[in-house]
């Protein structure tokens, strides 16, 4: 690891954030490259002389938003390789645009200023306090007992999930748990449904693992039941909280009849996607509550609530809870323990609760904006989905342009916008979709944002 220098200054923003951004610009300026090591925590407290502490969550910051990854025993590996949107790459022939982007609306971003560092800090100062002598990096393979007997508690209060502990497994991402779940099923016995469109990233993972996947389309209220009976799929992969791409939250008669379906069929996969943030309509029980027997349920603390830490949970039925006993006794555990023990004692001190509604009225005033704003500068000659749950919206925007030429029109005026592409089997929509995350942007920010795409995008000829 090459030398480097950081003037810490205690009158700006924390030390952990400032280490984070001096590493996230050294990354993306390509002064540390795909596969360089960055200096182990040890090394880089004695050497900014801060806390431990202090460096390991500038480098979770930096793992959660995908430019560094953890490699056990070895350390922190930089796995960022520059914006691959092959979309950008299709209009920009150099980094012109993107260094003149003023608004990204990108989900994900989230406005770190309003998460609760004190609180944070102060439980995990207490804990490591308390626990000087006898610390145990290891910890528990399937995430710390105290942290599942609360999120058993939590589920079970906010989503109707009937649980024990011992069924819960932390892991760090969603895809990863997914890619778990893989290992302990058999590709040759069980045939994959997913939504179509739908989340990628386990589309990809089941593929991945040599699975066969079968894509079935979305009705109004959420999936297909037609469909996947006329499919081979006896596994079906749901969000039914919030269906990703079209935002539906999945009807109570649809949940009952997948719970019928599965009945002569294998197993029901549910990721409880972002549950959190429905702003209007009352919330549906999990289907994982109509079924526990046949449900593997599947959820992740937002990152708009932690942003420390990237920590996700999987619920298995109690026969696939003993093939992970029998296949996989060594599993490591990828969310450090520390993280878990600070985030069960932060749940148990009702912090994460009070936290939380602060931040449901803070986006809902958010989206509030935002659908304003839309309707105003872009009108009918857009449609939007998602207006009631989550961070992001889709706008399908009623032109002759490509998704491709939407993108580069947005970033001539300084405003990056995402496609969707991605997340079809087959894409059969009329026209174009791109998606929209609003976290991160300021009310002022995202009604400017839409002013200037809907110049970009309907007064360019």
């Amino acid at each position: 690891m090459r030398e480097f220098s950081l003037n810490l200054l205690s009158n700006q923003k924390p030390l952990f954030f400032q280490i984070y951004s001096y590493f996230k610009d050294e990354i993306l300026q390509g002064q540390l490259e795909y596969g360089v090591f960055l200096p182990s925590i040890r090394s880089c407290a004695q050497s900014l002389k801060v806390s431990k502490n202090t460096i390991e969550s500038a480098y979770h910051l930096l793992v959660s938003e995908g430019y560094i990854c953890n490699i056990p025993k070895k350390g922190y590996k930089v796995v960022y390789q520059g914006d691959q949107n092959v979309y950008d790459n299709l209009f920009v022939s150099d980094d012109s645009y993107n260094k003149n982007i003023h608004l990204d609306f990108r989900y994900g971003n989230i406005e770190l200023a309003s998460f609760p560092f004190n609180q944070w800090n102060k439980v995990r100062n207490t804990f490591i306090s308390d626990n000087q002598s006898d610390y145990m990096v290891e910890g528990k393979s399937q995430g710390e007992y105290i942290l599942r007997k609360e999120l058993s508690r939590l589920l079970y209060e906010s989503r109707g999930v009937v649980s024990n502990p011992e069924q819960i497994i932390i892991g760090s991402t969603p895809q990863q748990l997914v890619s778990l779940l893989c290992q302990l099923l058999e590709a040759d016995k069980y045939i994959i449904g997913v939504e179509n469109p739908g989340y990628d990233g386990a589309r990809n993972t089941f593929l991945n693992h040599g699975f066969q996947v079968h894509a079935i389309p979305l009705t109004g209220d959420g999936v297909s039941i037609e469909e996947l009976e006329k499919s081979d799929a006896d596994v079906m992969y749901v969000s039914p909280s919030q269906q990703f791409m079209n935002k539906m939250a999945m009807s109570q008669e649809k949940r009952q009849q997948l719970i019928q379906w599965v009945f002569s069929n294998k197993y029901i996969i549910e990721d409880d996607y972002e549950w959190e943030f429905k702003y209007e309509d009352g919330y549906l029980p999990s289907i994982q509550s109509l079924n526990p027997e046949k449900v593997v349920y599947i959820g992740r603390i937002s990152k708009v609530l932690l942003p420390v830490s990237n920590l996700s949970y999987i619920v298995l039925p109690y026969d696939v809870l003993s093939l992970f006993y029998s296949k996989m006794p060594e599993y490591d555990q990828s969310v450090p323990r520390l993280d878990q023990l600070t985030f069960s004692q932060y749940l148990s001190d009702g912090y994460w609760y009070k936290y939380l509604q602060k931040m449901r009225k803070q986006y809902e005033e958010k989206r509030k904006v935002f659908f304003e704003a839309i309707s105003h500068n872009m009108g009918t000659l857009v449609e939007i989905e998602g207006k009631d749950i989550g961070l992001h919206t889709f706008l399908t925007v009623k032109t002759d342009k490509t998704e491709s030429e939407l993108i580069a029109l947005g970033l001539k005026k300084g405003v990056k916008v995402y496609g969707t592409s991605r997340y079809w089997f087959h894409t059969t929509g009329k026209y174009p979709t791109v998606l929209l995350g609003y976290g991160a942007l300021n009310c002022e920010q995202i009604y400017k944002g839409t002013k200037l795409l809907a110049e970009a995008w309907f007064e360019s000829g």
